[in-house]
């Protein structure tokens, strides 16, 4: 079971299959990345190298669990990140899972082509003109986590969980799910940490929120991990409140 909920969609995915070609003969074969360098994040160090553009800065976002590099590309290329596990991860059930990876907006397939006790692989495709690349795992270096994440600044009813639960298996639409939730914090029924609200002209809510609500709603995750999609709805304009 994916704990990310990875879509082959066409919708949801924006590398093209010339893309994944370049990407299997650059891994089969060998490329001679541009640049290769380090970069030292919450004093864990992540080794990268890039062909097709620059790297200009690399952060840790704790809210959404999420990698950040962000680039100034000049070609459609490939980044290639070695990270410790320590500082992000992905696991279901203490068994390494897939990360959810998008590019400037879009889910995008990647290679992990190597990984060990300590550290993680990933070869991400870009094109020219893409600017961000977001790896989004389960697990973020602790110190890092933000203290409006705790427990006590949550409160959810119970009964929010059959909501989410019939959202999770297609019974209720993303509309209706939506519009509930901004309910239910607009009348302050259900209590989250205050969040930034963002603008955007996409509606499109991701696959790893709506499979959070399942796993929410069966008791596998905590409410922490399913505010955090509810904070990214928020912050990326989707959902208003």
């Amino acid at each position: 079971m994916n704990m990310m909920g990875y879509t082959n969609s066409s919708l949801d995915i924006k590398i093209a299959s010339f893309g994944l070609v370049f990407l299997l003969l650059s891994v089969s074969f060998g490329t001679l990345f541009a640049e290769a360098t380090s970069f030292v994040l919450k004093n864990q160090k992540i080794d990268y190298e890039i062909e097709g553009g620059t790297v200009s800065d690399i952060v840790i976002d704790s809210n959404f669990i999420e990698l950040i590099a962000y680039i100034d590309s000049t070609n459609d290329g490939i980044l290639q990140i070695s990270f410790p596990r320590a500082l992000l991860d992905a696991k279901f059930n203490d068994v390494d899972d897939i990360f959810f990876v998008i590019v400037d907006g879009f889910q995008t397939e990647y290679i992990e082509i190597t990984k060990d006790a300590s550290s993680r692989t990933l070869i991400i495709p870009f094109f020219n003109g893409d600017t961000q690349i977001e790896i989004i795992g389960t697990s973020v270096l602790e110190e890092s986590l933000p203290e409006f994440i705790s427990e006590p600044e949550i409160e959810i009813p119970t009964w929010i969980k059959n909501n989410a639960g019939w959202w999770a298996d297609d019974l209720i639409g993303d509309s209706d799910f939506v519009s509930g939730i901004q309910y239910l914090i607009t009348e302050k029924i259900m209590t989250i940490p205050t969040t930034q609200a963002g603008s955007s002209s996409s509606e499109e809510i991701p696959t790893w929120i709506k499979n959070n609500a399942g796993w929410w709603a069966d008791d596998l995750i905590g409410d922490s991990d399913f505010v955090s999609g509810i904070q990214y709805l928020i912050t990326e304009g989707i959902m208003r409140v």
